[in-house]
């Protein structure tokens, strides 16, 4: 079996953007019911996504971050675009008991999968 990692960038407030995300959500969670290896990573805007998702023009988010948060699948969020400096919600992600990796001094790349034989998915 494969071993994926999604890292999703999209902004839950576009609306085409949100719908890209879902469906991000959606083949996560179907790999993992395949048997493979799938985490989600959420970077950039799509750091949002956690605390966005039911406020999205495209309500077909929530219940995807919902169902792949339920299968296990939610690796962290960037704790780098998720500080104050940046989007400024740590703590609204920290409440949802979110992992952030990195702070708002660093920020990870991609290599932290790739280090571990992921193939990395950017949407």
């Amino acid at each position: 079996m494969g071993k994926y990692a999604f890292v999703i960038l999209c902004n839950p407030d576009d609306l085409s953007e949100s719908i890209k995300a879902a469906h991000a959500l959606h083949y996560a969670v179907q790999l993992k019911r395949k048997g493979h290896d799938v985490l989600v990573y959420f970077d950039g805007l799509g750091s949002r996504i956690p605390i966005a998702s039911a406020n999205s023009p495209y309500k077909g988010l929530k219940p995807a971050y919902d169902e792949a948060y339920r299968e296990g699948l939610i690796y962290g969020v960037c704790g780098y675009c998720a500080s104050p400096p940046h989007l400024n919600i740590r703590d609204s992600l920290l409440k949802l008991n979110i992992k952030l990796i990195g702070d708002e001094e660093h920020h990870e790349d991609i290599s932290m999968f790739i280090d571990k034989d992921y193939t990395v998915l950017i949407v």
